[in-house]
This record gives C-alpha cells, structure tokens and sequence, in this order.
C-alpha cells in the first residue's frame, strides 16, 4: 500500500470513529498500522519520474534529508527527480517550494523545467557534501546559484573576459573523498553561477567513471534501474549513476542541451585559499587553488548540443574539459582555461569520441601543463576560432593546438609562447583536409604550422612535430603525411626588392587551385619575461589565388624595408601547408642581409 493510501485509511478512520463498533475501530486501525512500513521500504521505481513546474528555494548549507526546518540542495534534487514527495516535506521545507500551473520560469528556456535557487545565511554559502548527490534527471532543470545574495558584487577579470565571483560553493567535506560534484543525465539542464571544486579520487586510480566537477551522460535504462541496489541507500537519495548503470546503458540516448554557464570550476569562491600545489604555475591571486584539486572540470562523456560558456576553469590535475564517448555539437565559448593538467591529462581541452560539429570559440587558454587544445582520435570535426592560446605547455613541452582526425578548422586565433609548434597535424591515424588560416603566432620553439609524417612515431612527433618537411613529389609519401603534404609555398627568391618608395611585389609558386596567404614575419619579446632572446612574430596580412599554371603575384604596401615574409597554402581538397622559408624585404640599394628565420 502506497504512502497516500495509508493516509487516506487513516482520515478515514477518524472521520467515521463514531459509527463503527470497537472491534471494527481496532481491524481499520490494525491495517493502518500494517500499511506505514511501505513508507519507508518506498519500492525503487523502474523509472525516472521528475517533478517539472517547481521552484524550490534552497535555505540551507546543510547536506541533510530530514523533515525539519530547512530545505537543502540534497533535498531540493530529490524533489525534482521525484524521489521524495512534496507530502514528505515539513511545513516550513514546502514553504520553500512553489508549483507553478503550467507557466515558465523566467530563467528558463526549457518548458517546464523546475529550477533550484538559494537563500543561504551570510558566511554559510559553501555546501560541504558527505556523500555523492543524485543525478540530475529532471528535464530542463536549472541550477542558478546567480540567485544568491551576494553574486557578481567582484568580478574576475582576464584579457577580455569578466567572470562574476560566485557565491555559492559546492564541495566534498573534509575527509570525504566523492567523485562527481554533479551528474546530469537529463535533456536541458542547466547549471549556473556556482563554485564546484575538490572532487576526486585516490583510492581507485583506474576508476571506470572519471570523476569531476560536472559528469554528462546518459541516463541509466529503466531496465537497469529497476534491477538496481539501493539497500544501503535512503529511496529519496537513490539516483545514481554507478559504473554498472553507465556502462549497462550504452543504448540510452545522450542529454541533449545541457548548459555550463558562469560557474568557478576548481576555483574556491574566496581569495583566502592558498596554493597547495607545488606544480602548478606562478598562482593568479584571482584563482585560489583549494586544498583538495579536482580531476576534471566538465567531462562530458556522452552529450549532445552541450554549451559551456562565461566558465573559469582552473587548477585541475587533469584537463580542464574533456569528452569521451560522444560530445556532438558542442560549443566550448568565451570561457578562461588556467593552470590545469600538472598530475594527470596535461591539456585544457581535450576532444575525444564523436565531436561532430562542435566549436571552441573566443576562450582564453593560458599557462596549462600541456596544450591548449588536443584531439585525440575523434570522429567528426571542430572549429577552432578567435581564441587566445598563450603560455601553455608548462609540464610537458607540447604544440599549442594537436589535431588528429579530419577537416578541422582553426581560424584566426592568436597562438603564443609555446615550447612547442603552434599547430601540429598527426599523420596518424589519417588527418585530411585541416583548414589553418587567419592565425597569428608568436615566440614558437618550433613552426607555426608542422604536418608530421607516419615516420613521426617518436613521443616528441606525437607532442610537439616533427619539423619541416622536405619537398615531397610521391604520391605513397604524401599518403603518408598529414593533410597529404601539400604543397609549401616557394618563393622565387629569399629577397624581394622595393620598386617604388611603398610597393613591392611578391612573386612565387603553390599548388594550382590553392589560396597562398602571406605573413609578415618580425621580431617579439615574449611575454613571459623580458629576459629571453627575441622571438618571432607572423601576422597574416593579405591572400591571393595560385593561378592555373601554379604561380602567384601580389603587391604588398604595408611592409617595411627590412621585414620577412612567408606564406601558406590551403587548397580545398588538402588543407593548410606547412609555412614557407622566410624571404626578406629589401629597398635599393641593397641593405645588410639579416640572417633568414624559418616560420
């Protein structure tokens, strides 16, 4: 008999008290009594059957589900999961929620979708969690720890990106070792302005569910679920996704439109927290390293149409975001990656599964152990566009941007102070087609653009390239480079004079069919201390199209006696070349000849 069922019994004894015998009064009071331990068995259900239209203020940084005084974030997600009725609630903890008829949350785009907020005490805003939470799998669910007083009053700001400070902080208690902050397995979740950092794992290195800040993935199979364990657990708190139910429900599709906006990943929401990680690189102030490091930021292992943007995410021992299995169309926008990578996967971003149609756009990506960017293996292509990708590769000397896999674009990005190349392209397993153009590159130690060939197997061709490739005329040689080693433009000669007091004309040869865009090369300091010899700049500065016959001519106006110039080629059915030596720009008479700088 179901809870509502034995209230009604015993309503209904009351009602009619008077008009039943004693003997009669004792049977109904006898089943009602029979009827309450249902309660607390509550049978696990074979099914996910979430509460939509509620809006439930959180009170309280307790991690507690009790009936009693306040409402908390554990109660406020079994709510919406519906795993814990609105009956069971105290007085005060249903004051704490409103069920809306049919209409919209403001914040929401989602229809129906329930939200989370937060009315926490001053000084009490960090939720210390004593054992994991149940997923998230309320459809269009919103999380907005933006609704907390407080939120936004400090800002973080880097280059071009101001991240308001969040107030609201969720985080393992200490001693506590949990894996996930919060698992989202539903369609149009949303999780904003929140500090999540401190989950990990050290006692099962290998473990089968990565842990994380922020897991996406599917939700486990109604089969799975009712076939279940939840004998040590409270039936309200009993969602959740173990390596059984992730791994026995492959078939299950994947979240679709799940959100990651203006949250602190692996940052504490205070300034007080100092460093404990001697690895890491000179610590922002800003960017407070906890005592405890997360793993991961956001691992999205099974998704689609994910957006993660106006995020900080730092100080993770392993990357920043990551994908696993399926990351379909996901935008990765305007975000600041810092200081991940120093004890496990050393990139910012790295993409791995099915990444078909996905985008990295205008995000700042700084002083990582690794690469900025790195795709391993993928199915499918991304776009790579307007971002910052500057003093990375403090742990391992590495490319800026590693690309494995098919017709990749990177465009317009500025890409400086590597130890490394600043896009390298894999030959293995096939890499075709990779479109690099409109990029601006500084103090490289390597080239701005390294096609490696399958005879690149050594470590440091799969980390860095393999260098410049000599003129290949074989068709089995280019089958075996990455983007079929097309062609590198040639200059006709490696200095071009001033014919007029501001033109000078540039004369060379390319593939027939390609775009040859030129660049201006000249010297750099980096940034990253004023006591290194100078680097290299390349600028891009105007394209031409390589004629039939396979030559090009173009007329420069904004270079200046003593410059270098080189060049790449992108043709449509080959992607990008490798840069071009450097050709300087002389005016009559001849001046001294600078020593040549490979781009």
């Amino acid at each position: 008999m179901c809870w509502a069922n034995s209230k009604w019994l015993i309503v209904k004894l009351s009602i009619f008290n008077g008009q039943f015998s004693i003997f009669q009064q004792l049977t109904l009071a006898l089943l009602s009594i029979l009827a309450l331990p249902a309660v607390a068995a509550a049978e696990p259900s074979s099914r996910i059957e979430p509460l939509t239209n509620v809006d439930i203020v959180v009170n309280s940084n307790a991690d507690t589900l009790a009936s009693d005084e306040v409402l908390t974030l554990r109660e406020a997600i079994a709510i919406v999961n519906g795993t814990l009725p609105l009956q069971q609630l105290s007085e005060a903890e249903r004051r704490q929620v409103r069920v809306r008829k049919g209409s919209l949350p403001e914040t929401s785009s989602f229809l129906g979708g329930s939200s989370i907020e937060f009315d926490l005490p001053p000084q009490q805003t960090t939720i210390e969690l004593t054992k994991p939470l149940s997923i998230l799998a309320s459809p269009g669910l919103l999380i907005d720890g933006t609704s907390q007083a407080g939120y936004g009053d400090s800002e973080l700001e880097a280059d071009k990106l101001t991240i308001p400070a969040p107030v609201v902080a969720i985080t393992p208690a200490a001693g506590t070792e949990i894996w996930q902050g919060l698992t989202v397995v539903a369609d149009g979740v949303t999780i904003r302005g929140l500090s999540i950092y401190g989950f990990n794992t050290d006692t099962i290195p290998d473990a089968l569910i990565p842990p994380a800040d922020i897991f996406i993935s599917h939700p486990p199979s109604p089969k799975e679920l009712s076939e279940r364990n939840v004998e040590e657990l409270s039936p309200y708190d009993s969602l959740m996704l173990t390596e059984d139910l992730l791994f026995d429900s492959l078939d299950m599709p994947p979240p679709e439109a799940v959100v990651i906006e203006d949250n602190w990943l692996g940052i504490a929401p205070t300034k007080e927290t100092e460093s404990s990680n001697p690895q890491s690189p000179i610590p922002n102030p800003q960017f407070p390293i906890p005592n405890s490091q997360s793993a991961f930021g956001v691992y999205s292992y099974n998704s689609s149409n994910v957006k993660i943007t106006g995020n900080a995410i730092a100080n993770h021992q392993g990357s920043g975001i990551i994908t696993s299995r399926q990351a379909t169309n996901l935008l990765i926008e305007n975000n600041l990656l810092e200081g991940n990578g120093f004890a496990g996967m050393p990139d910012a971003i790295r993409l791995e599964g099915d990444i078909s149609g996905s985008t990295i756009i205008g995000n700042l990506i700084r002083q990582n152990a690794g690469s900025g960017i790195f795709t391993f293996k993928p199915d499918g292509a991304v776009e790579i566009r307007d971002n910052t990708i500057t003093n990375n590769g403090h742990r391992l000397e590495q490319a800026a941007v590693y690309l494995m896999g098919n017709e990749h674009q990177v465009i317009n990005n500025q890409i400086s102070n590597q130890p490394g190349s600043g896009v390298t392209v894999a030959a293995v397993p096939e890499s075709r087609r990779i479109t690099i153009t409109g990029n601006q590159f500084a103090n490289l130690q390597g080239l701005g653009i390294d096609l490696v060939t399958q005879q690149g197997s050594t470590v440091q061709a799969y980390q860095v390239g393999d260098g410049r490739n000599p003129l290949i005329d074989n068709y089995q040689r280019r089958r075996q480079t990455a983007n079929l080693a097309v062609n590198t433009p040639r200059f006709f000669s490696q200095e071009f004079f001033f014919l007029s007091s501001t033109k000078v004309t540039l004369l060379g040869e390319a593939l027939p069919g390609s775009t040859v865009e030129i660049y201006r090369v000249t010297d750099s300091i980096s940034n990253s201390s004023s006591d290194e010899e100078p680097g290299k700049q390349w600028e891009p500065i105007t394209s031409i199209s390589v004629d039939e016959e396979g030559e090009f001519s173009i007329t420069l106006t904004e270079v200046q006696p003593g410059e270098q110039v080189s060049a790449i080629a992108t043709h449509p059915d080959y992607g990008t070349s490798e840069p071009a030596v450097n050709a300087v720009i002389r005016s009559l008479p001849t001046a001294a000849f600078p020593s040549l700088e490979n781009f």
